[in-house]
């Protein structure tokens, strides 16, 4: 996982207290070139789930964090990561305490 990047949303990693409620794997992001640094895109996207459109079309409501914090700070997204789940999407389901697959990824949530 060095130098792997995942974009998240700024609220998730400004406010520790939130869990990603929406989280999926683009390969296409995972194509892109390095980055400064050899940073490299993971392909992961992690959303709290609640986003706006407008928030999902500002650039500077995503982040970059390494994909290894985010894996640390949310174990039960690192259990996805883990069991190379590429392409696909989830959703965070409370009651359960653990990620729900809901099928090929499709990008950002859907209105």
């Amino acid at each position: 996982m060095d130098n792997l990047i995942a974009f998240a949303s700024r609220r998730l990693v400004e406010d520790e207290s939130l869990t990603p409620g929406y989280v999926y794997h683009d390969p296409e992001d995972a194509t892109l070139p390095p980055g400064p640094g050899g940073r490299t895109a993971s392909g992961w996207n992690l959303l709290v789930g609640d986003e706006t459109d407008e928030q999902l079309a500002d650039a500077g409501e995503l982040l970059m964090p390494e994909l290894e914090w985010l894996v640390e700070r949310y174990p039960a997204f690192g259990k996805i990561v883990a069991a190379g789940s590429e392409g696909r999407q989830f959703e965070w389901d409370a009651d359960a305490g653990r990620y729900a697959d809901v099928g090929p990824s499709t990008g950002f949530p859907e209105d």
